[in-house]
């Protein structure tokens, strides 16, 4: 009994023992039943035995797994007292499932291990005998769960209990039976697949040329598939305007870009795709502008021309404009408008096939000569609206352009230096524009009426200063405003003054005149 218990005990442990790991690996579990033909050993004086029994397997790794099986039989003693004996070994073992065929559904089955061989009902001696057991079987299996089994067996016992025998014994036995999975499949297969490849997998093809790539096709283990064997082999292009391809994988490149090229086929009704990525480098371009200088004056405009093509002369389409200096030249679709005197840049750009170009121009905004008269200390006293009686002379000349030009029309500005409130200065300016104003309405007598309407009077107080000097310079003026010393009362003349200005266009400024306007100015006895 205690050897019948180590028996199972073993059993059990090689069945069971892998377990974990043949579940960690999603393996195979099977069971069977049998029946079994069983050649006794003559020197163990029993009959042969026929019986049934049953079978559990488990793989363990790839084709390494374990398996245990039971037999029942009965037969007979061949010896006095003849006694009917009950043949029931137990068997486990390791097996080696070796795949003959492609489809691995018919299988080499080699197994080893130990046999306790329950002889019950024998009188003579022990029931029970520790064997060797090998096995040689070929699986056969279904498309699913079942399969077949025909195996050959031999246990050898080294050392028999048979009151009688001297030496070893060895029992052959062959079987056939039936398996069913329990856990995976009755075969263990390698599910058919395979992969398409396009090399290279990358290229740069330049616009109007063409570039093979090439198309293979290999299985799950690496072996090539002949081209002829993809069904329903076609290639595409993600952009045709970029790149087309045919079926065998001929690539031409059409215009500037990127496009992946995709070759589909199927296999035993398995698609696979492969793809590859063309691109197409740009071709060459050029930005041009013309002119690359011009001049105007304030108010006039400039017209420049920009164009952007390619190496085949195809147009890239709109430019982008801009200035250096808006507030001297402003730029729009190439009409460059001046809009205060002095040099400036403009710059025309393209952005095309990924790549930017910029051209400059130089322009330079003049100011067209107008006609200034500056009527300042000659005129008025300090902290004075009442015009001197030597200016007069000076009004004359412009009332004689006025009477000679019956289209000019002029401005006149009052201002101040910066001595005094500013609200006070402002009132003063104002009063001394107005004098001016009234003073060569009167010297014009009856024509007063004919140019009234073509003057303009404003005032700009102490914000346009011309003369800085004095000791009591800053800037902006202290505040309270200090004593004015005589010093700085005779310094600070210039800028206690009223101007007459011809007037261009527009109205009267409203901002200081700029110093270009003063740089360019003219007499009004010039004035033609």
């Amino acid at each position: 009994m205690k050897k019948t218990v180590v028996g199972m005990t073993m059993l059990a442990a090689a069945v069971l023992a892998p377990a974990a790991q043949a579940q960690s690996l999603g393996e195979r579990i099977e069971i069977g039943a049998f029946g079994q033909f069983t050649r006794m050993d003559k020197a163990i004086r029993i009959d042969d035995a026929f019986g049934v029994g049953g079978r559990l397997g488990m793989s363990v790794y790839k084709w390494l797994g374990v398996e245990g099986d039971i037999q029942v039989a009965s037969t007979k003693a061949s010896r006095n007292p003849f006694e009917t004996i009950t043949y029931r070994p137990f068997r486990g073992l390791g097996t080696l499932t070796i795949p003959v065929t492609e489809s691995k559904k018919a299988a080499l089955v080699l197994g080893a291990g130990y046999t306790n061989q329950v002889f019950a009902g024998r009188t003579t001696a022990n029931e029970y005998e520790d064997a060797f057991t090998g096995l040689v079987g070929l699986k056969i299996c279904g498309s699913g769960k079942w399969g077949a089994r025909l195996d050959g067996l031999m246990d050898y016992d080294p050392s028999p209990q048979e009151q009688q025998i001297d030496g070893t014994s060895r029992q052959l036995g062959l079987r056939a039976g039936v398996s069913y999975a329990l856990r995976g499949a009755c075969a263990t297969t390698v599910p058919f697949d395979w992969s398409l490849k396009m090399d290279p997998a990358s290229a740069t093809v330049n616009a109007g040329s063409d570039r093979q790539f090439a198309l293979s096709a290999v299985d799950m283990k690496a072996r090539p598939i002949e081209l002829r064997k993809v069904q329903n082999l076609t290639c595409s292009s993600s952009d045709p305007s970029v790149a087309t391809v045919d079926n065998a994988g001929k690539v031409r490149a059409v215009k500037y870009g990127t496009a992946t090229i995709t070759c589909r086929g199927t296999v035993k009704k398995l698609e696979r795709t492969a793809s590859s990525t063309v691109t197409v480098p740009p071709p060459a371009w050029t930005l041009t502008l013309s002119p690359r200088s011009g001049s105007a004056e304030v108010g006039q405009t400039i017209s420049f021309t920009a164009k952007a093509v390619d190496a085949n002369n195809v147009d890239l389409g709109a430019i982008t404009w801009g200035s250096a200096n808006a507030s001297i030249a402003s730029v729009s679709n190439g009409t460059v408008t001046c809009n205060a005197a002095g040099t400036t840049s403009i710059t025309a750009s393209k952005t095309a096939y990924g790549s930017t170009k910029s051209e400059q121009a130089s322009v330079e905004c003049t100011v067209k000569p107008v006609a200034r008269l500056a009527l300042d200390q000659t005129l008025f006293d300090f902290d004075r609206a009442i015009i001197k009686k030597a200016g007069n002379d000076s009004l004359q000349v412009v009332l004689a352009a006025l009477r000679r030009i019956p289209s000019l029309r002029i401005s006149i500005e009052g201002h101040t230096d910066w001595y005094g409130s500013e609200a006070y200065n402002n009132k003063l300016a104002k009063s001394r524009a107005e004098a001016v104003t009234k003073q060569l309405l009167r010297l014009a007598g009856k024509d007063a009426a004919s140019i009234k309407d073509r003057i303009m009077t404003s005032s700009f107080g102490e914000q346009c200063i011309l003369v800085r000097d004095g000791q009591n310079e800053q800037e902006p003026p202290p505040s309270p405003r200090p004593r004015v010393p005589a010093p700085d009362r005779t310094a600070q003349s210039p800028n206690r003054r009223v101007e007459i200005w011809q007037l261009n266009g527009a109205g009267a400024p409203t901002a200081c005149r700029s110093a270009a306007e003063r740089n360019g100015r003219m007499s009004f006895g010039a004035l033609q």
